[in-house]
């Protein structure tokens, strides 16, 4: 029976925060700034793009699996979110999905982890 390193467990609490975070500010900058009710069809995109950054900047201290989990976690936290308060439609579906997406390549990209695994 093998134990999984210190070093992949997931911050819950940090993936918690961020998804909520990423999902709520998305729906508040509505009500802040009025002139971005202009833009409301493409609110899922902010919501997308505050989980990439989410997933960033939680991951910055981590290293090896832990990375592509916490990335993963988030995406999928800040998704199911984003289905709660959005609906089940077939366009919050497929956010939700490209949501999930984004909290990975948010967490991974431009750290050359593969090319580390390979050394």
């Amino acid at each position: 029976m093998s134990t999984l390193p210190a070093t992949s467990r997931v911050p819950a609490g940090a993936v918690l925060l961020a998804g909520l975070g990423a999902q709520l500010v998305d729906d508040a900058a509505f009500f802040v700034l009025p002139p971005l009710g202009v833009i409301a069809p493409f609110s899922g995109l902010l919501a997308i793009l505050l989980t990439a950054g989410a997933a960033r900047y939680i991951t910055r201290d981590l290293g090896g699996a832990a990375v592509a989990r916490t990335g993963l976690a988030l995406g999928l936290t800040s998704a199911a979110i984003g289905l709660l308060v959005g609906g089940l439609g077939f366009v919050t579906i497929l956010l939700a999905g490209v949501t999930v997406l984004a909290g990975v390549a948010g967490a991974v990209a431009g750290r050359g982890l593969a090319s580390k695994a390979s050394e």
